[in-house]
């Protein structure tokens, strides 16, 4: 079962981290509609939280072990939501001072396309399925296992920087330094709560509101 689940995750990786360097270093444009989008999240989705979620249960024998791996756990969830509100609220605020301060700009072509494709839907549906794909995979799969095997610092570390490399396909060095960052807060709501829904709260505020500005021209 482990050896299923290592092959698993290693065609996991393969795909997530192949498509981000293709997408870098592809030069073609490619046109990117609300379909296009929602399928997409989707197919990340399945490929990141049901791949994550069965690699999980490939490592621990049962569903419940799997789920409770992961990080989904009734208690105190009010709390752990709680925690992933103000987190990513102070966030922004944060990163948003600093960008302010130091005048920075910079283009960001494919943040650019995604942002063309907003409406009521997609508003709502990226960070619902962005949120829950990714902090499934990189919080509540490989942040929890390395944390065994290693101390919280490593682990979260580790899986920002996982994390900040799996968004290079955006082409802009202000929003891998932005996912590393915020990736470690992230990390830190995981570790604090031991509960995926405190990231995930937070991954859906900072899209959301990253997106309504968009949304509102």
């Amino acid at each position: 079962m482990r050896l299923a689940a290592m092959l698993l995750l290693s065609f996991i990786l393969a795909m997530i981290y192949g498509s981000a360097f293709l997408s870098f270093f592809s030069s073609t444009s490619i046109q990117i509609s609300p379909s296009i989008l929602i399928l997409s999240m989707l197919f990340n989705l399945a490929i990141m939280g049901g791949g994550g979620i069965l690699v999980a249960f490939l490592l621990h024998g049962s569903w419940s072990n799997a789920l409770d791996a992961i990080g989904f756990k009734g208690r105190d969830i009010t709390r752990s939501i709680f925690y992933g509100i103000i987190a990513a609220l102070a966030f922004i605020l944060a990163s948003s001072l600093v960008i302010y301060a130091i005048g920075y700009e910079e283009e960001n072509p494919l943040a650019e396309g995604i942002a063309s494709s907003i409406n009521i839907y997609i508003l709502f549906l990226l960070p619902t399925l962005s949120a829950l794909s990714e902090e499934i995979f990189f919080r509540g799969l490989i942040q929890n296992h390395l944390e065994k095997g290693s101390n919280c610092i490593i682990a979260i570390l580790a899986t920002s920087m996982m994390f900040s490399l799996a968004h290079i396909e955006y082409k802009a060095m202000i929003e891998i330094v932005a996912t590393f960052s915020f990736s470690i807060v992230l990390g830190y709501l995981m570790h604090k709560t031991k509960n995926i829904a405190s990231p995930i709260t937070a991954h859906f505020i900072y899209n959301f509101i990253a997106l309504l500005p968009f949304y509102l021209k």
